[in-house]
């Protein structure tokens, strides 16, 4: 007969070889991403530009919108706020990725940049409305700055595109 577990004593090799078989069932189950170091690296990054970072607003999925081969796809909107800007974007799939459309407020003349991974960054500037876009941007995780010429940088939190 064996003895009763008691939780007071020390981990034994049966402990061990225990909580290597969770661990195990744990990977299985719930493997760590492949891009996990890169993401968080990303992230740093960004966090080093020491902007002001916006607040992230999700707004509903936008209806049905029509491509050019008439196929309904879903674009998704999103809103960023801060005490200085809000930005608003519309990522909806495109031919060679996706397609960003953006406004940006206060109106005028902003540089705005979309930080990739690997240090990939995209740059465009907005009309005197305030619009941008940025056309085939791969999927994956992204991060806008906006550049205003007379004010304090801010950007977005890292969203999927």
């Amino acid at each position: 007969m064996s003895t009763p577990y008691s939780p007071d004593e020390p981990l034994d090799a049966t402990d061990e070889a225990v909580l290597a078989d969770l661990g195990r069932v744990a990977l299985l189950a719930d493997p760590v991403p492949a891009d996990l170091v890169e993401r968080s690296l990303f992230a740093m990054t960004l966090a080093a530009l020491e902007t002001e970072v916006m607040t992230l607003e999700r707004m509903p999925e936008a209806a049905g919108v029509r491509a050019a081969e008439t196929a309904p796809t879903q674009a998704r909107t999103i809103t960023f706020t801060s005490t200085s800007r809000t930005v608003m974007i519309t990522v909806a799939p495109g031919v060679d990725g996706v397609r960003i459309d953006g406004w940006i407020a206060p109106t005028g003349e902003v540089d705005i940049e979309l930080h990739r991974p690997h240090g990939e960054v995209l740059t465009t500037r907005t009309d005197e409305d305030g619009r941008f876009a940025f056309d085939a941007v791969a999927p994956g995780p992204a991060s806008l700055v906006a550049r205003p010429d007379d004010g304090p940088a801010v950007s977005t939190p890292v969203i999927e595109l």
